[in-house]
């Protein structure tokens, strides 16, 4: 039976559980650690498969991490991973623990900054299922020879430099990691498909059957299969493949058919924080869908109370110009109102129509007029009176995803944990809204992953 494991990096992706996104409250005097959730906490539906957290991230006893306090590493390093995670509970017991070294943080450094003696400690105290190997990324890729004779030869030097680190670091951690209670992967780095093949082969010939492919992330998706196809014929049979910050989901089925039997990624979290993006799984199709959720802007925040201070008399020409076109349906006309009042009564009116219309008591019609009013003063470039064409059809595109995803109400037929909480916990609006949209995203992907694999094995079986 094949196998496909999603691992989830940890870099203290908390939320806050006590949040409301109706009233924008949260637990007060809120800690990150001791009061936010991890996704798998606040979720219904499965997370993911393992998490992957960095010595990087962490740190030693000795040196800050990057992530992580003083005070929540000695914690890390005194109960370990599975407790300092909150997987130790029964129903998280199939959650897998996988430790790196965190290359990709200290990529512009001449040599790695931790010793084999720290990294096989960090595994060790932590409890983890898996280590990797302590390597130095390499990032230039050529993916054929033509491409090769182009990559100029100071990065061939620094890149095969850099592969030497890498392969030298394995040999020595696989000999001392028989000892230890984890299972040791070695990383294949690579600047041609002949040097990571290259790499693999001496990677096997030390010992190691787990493998991990490293520095494919900034690769464009047909050169890292056309690489992976390469590598499933010249690795070993029993030797598994992770691809190391990258899984691009929708090539599951290659990557098992290549021998790749996991991947760690946050783009579908960072793709809910940072690009508004909402996973919807089609079950019709088995394919994920991308829908851009909706955004309102808080009207207290910085960005839209220094929009407020620099364009009073646009906004005013704007607003002016809304009502005598009826956008929207609050009375604004007292002059004696503040600019601030007004966009605060324009963003009560989105919201609570948005409400009414998620529970059925207001039609579409009204809650969306009301949704891009408090868009077309928030948004700084609907005040742009010097705006060209283009970025008029642009504006016009983004208003028309937020229409889909509004009409379509994907969150109300979710069960994942956080959207039957209601629209205002997944909106495209703040810190904890954001987050909580990519925490979503991340069942999804596992829910779609499930499938993909279940349908690779049904096939496997039919053959």
């Amino acid at each position: 039976m094949k196998q496909f494991d999603f691992y989830f990096p940890d870099n203290k992706d908390f939320v806050d559980p006590e949040f409301n996104g109706i009233t924008n409250t949260r637990t007060k005097h809120y800690r990150q650690y001791d009061d936010g959730a991890y996704p798998h906490e606040i979720l219904n539906k499965k997370a993911y498969d393992g998490m992957l957290v960095s010595l990087a991230a962490v740190g030693t006893m000795q040196r800050k991490g990057k992530y992580y306090e003083q005070e929540l590493t000695e914690d890390f390093y005194f109960g370990g991973a599975r407790e300092f995670l909150r997987l130790n509970k029964p129903e998280h017991q199939d959650i897998k623990l996988m430790g790196d070294c965190g290359a990709f943080d200290y990529v512009g450094e001449f040599e790695p900054p931790f010793s084999i003696d720290e990294l096989i400690e960090f595994y060790e105290r932590g409890k983890f299922d898996y280590g990797i190997s302590l390597d130095h990324i390499v990032f230039p890729y050529a993916k054929d020879d033509e491409a090769l004779a182009k990559l100029p030869h100071p990065d061939i030097a620094e890149s095969e430099r850099r592969i030497t680190i890498t392969l030298d670091n394995a040999k020595e951690f696989y000999e001392r990691s028989q000892t230890c209670s984890f299972e040791a992967y070695g990383v294949a780095h690579g600047y041609s498909v002949k040097s990571f093949v290259r790499s693999v082969k001496e990677l096997e010939g030390m010992g190691y059957r787990r493998i991990t492919i490293g520095g494919m992330i900034k690769s464009k998706t047909p050169d890292l299969l056309a690489l992976l196809e390469v590598l499933s014929r010249e690795k070993h049979p029993d030797t598994q493949f992770h691809l190391l910050g990258i899984c691009r989901f929708e090539n599951i089925d290659s990557y098992i058919k290549y021998g790749v039997t996991s991947a760690d990624s946050t783009s579908p979290l960072m793709q809910g924080i940072k690009g508004g993006k909402y996973y919807e799984l089609n079950h019709m199709t088995s394919k994920v869908e991308e829908s851009l959720s909706a955004r309102i802007r808080q009207c207290d925040h910085t960005n839209v109370q220094n929009l407020i201070e620099s364009s009073r008399p646009l906004m005013k020409a704007v607003i002016v110009q809304m009502s005598a076109d009826n956008e929207f349906d609050i009375d604004l006309s007292n002059t004696a109102l503040s600019m601030n009042e007004c966009v605060k009564r324009l963003e009560v009116d989105c919201i609570e129509k948005l409400i009414a219309y998620e529970s059925g008591s207001v039609d579409f019609e009204h809650a969306f007029k009301a949704f891009c009013a408090y868009e077309k003063i928030t948004n700084p470039k609907y005040l742009n009176p010097l705006i060209s064409q283009v970025e008029k059809n642009k504006l016009a595109k983004e208003m028309e995803h937020y229409k889909t995803f509004l009409k379509d109400k994907l969150w109300v037929h979710c069960s994942c944990g956080i959207c039957d909480k209601g629209i205002m916990n997944i909106i495209f609006r703040s810190n904890q809204t954001n987050r909580r949209r990519g925490i979503h995203n991340l069942s999804v992907i596992t829910e779609f992953k499930t499938i993909m694999l279940k349908q690779v094995n049904d096939n496997e079986g039919c053959n």
